[in-house]
C-alpha cells in the first residue's frame, strides 16, 4: 500500500512538473512566434523598399542612356552604347537575380543579351568589358554591387566621352 502511496504521489509531482514545463515551453514558443512574424514583416518591408530602389535607380539609368543615344548618333562610340543597352534595359530582372545569389551576374546578363541576338554577349565582353581594367575588376566580381556600379561606370564613361567631345567641338568652333 506504502509503494502505491509513493507511486503516485511521484506520478502526481511529475504531472505538476511537466505542467509548469509545458506552461513555460508554450510561453517560449508564442514569444517565438511574435519574433517571427514581426522579422518576417520587416523582411517583406525591405524587399519593398529593394524593389523600389531598384526600379528608380532603373529608370534613371535608362533616361541617361536615352540621352548618350541621343547625343552620339554619328559618334564612332554609338556601337559601345548599343551595347550595354540590354544590360540597362533589363536593370531589374538583373538586380533581383543578383539579389537572390551571389555569381549570378554574368549567368543573367548572358540570357539578356542573348534575347537579343546570339553573338551580342560575346560583342559586348570583347569591346566594352576587356578593354578597361575597371571595368574588368566590376564584372568579375560577379555580385550585386559589381553590377551596380558597372552600370554606373558605363554611364559616366560614355557620359564623359560625349562631354570631352562636345567640348572639343566648342573649342574649334
Amino acid at each position: 500500500m506504502l509503494a502505491l502511496l509513493l507511486i503516485t504521489a511521484l506520478f502526481i509531482a511529475l504531472s505538476i512538473f511537466f505542467f509548469f514545463r509545458t506552461e513555460k515551453l508554450q510561453n517560449k514558443l508564442r514569444l517565438l512566434k511574435r519574433d517571427s512574424t514581426s522579422a518576417s514583416k520587416e523582411n517583406i518591408s525591405l524587399s519593398e523598399s529593394i524593389a523600389v530602389i531598384a526600379g528608380s535607380h532603373e529608370e534613371f539609368a535608362k533616361n541617361r542612356l536615352q540621352l548618350l543615344l541621343a547625343d552620339n548618333e554619328n559618334h564612332p562610340q554609338a556601337d559601345h552604347i548599343e551595347l550595354i543597352k540590354p544590360l540597362i534595359t533589363n536593370y531589374v530582372t538583373i538586380f533581383n537575380e543578383c539579389l537572390k545569389q551571389k555569381g549570378r551576374l554574368h549567368i543573367i546578363t548572358k540570357k539578356c543579351f542573348d534575347s537579343q541576338s546570339d553573338d551580342k554577349y560575346k560583342e559586348y565582353i570583347n569591346k566594352i568589358i576587356k578593354n578597361d581594367e575597371k571595368l574588368q575588376r566590376l564584372w568579375s566580381s560577379n555580385n550585386l554591387i559589381g553590377f551596380i556600379s558597372l552600370v554606373e561606370a558605363l554611364l559616366v564613361k560614355y557620359n564623359i566621352v560625349e562631354k570631352s567631345r562636345t567640348s572639343i567641338q566648342n573649342e574649334s568652333a
